[in-house]
């Protein structure tokens, strides 16, 4: 399954899933039913690293591929 799809299927309703550059930016919209391990589980599998910031009041994880 493309990743994109896979990780969208994971977050749900709980966030939003953009492809960026080769990476992700996943909005947390729902951070108390948001599925934390499966999404991070998912993202070390296809081998990105991981950050996990606040912006505009909401969480946000940015991934890019390891090089």
């Amino acid at each position: 399954m493309d990743p994109t799809e896979r990780l969208k299927e994971i977050v749900g309703g709980a966030g939003e899933v953009k492809a960026t550059y080769g990476g992700f930016e996943i909005t947390v919209s729902h951070p108390t039913s948001f599925p934390w391990y499966k999404v991070i589980d998912q993202l070390i599998k296809i081998g990105h690293q991981i950050w996990i910031d606040r912006e505009e009041g909401k969480i946000e994880i940015t991934t890019k591929p390891k090089v």
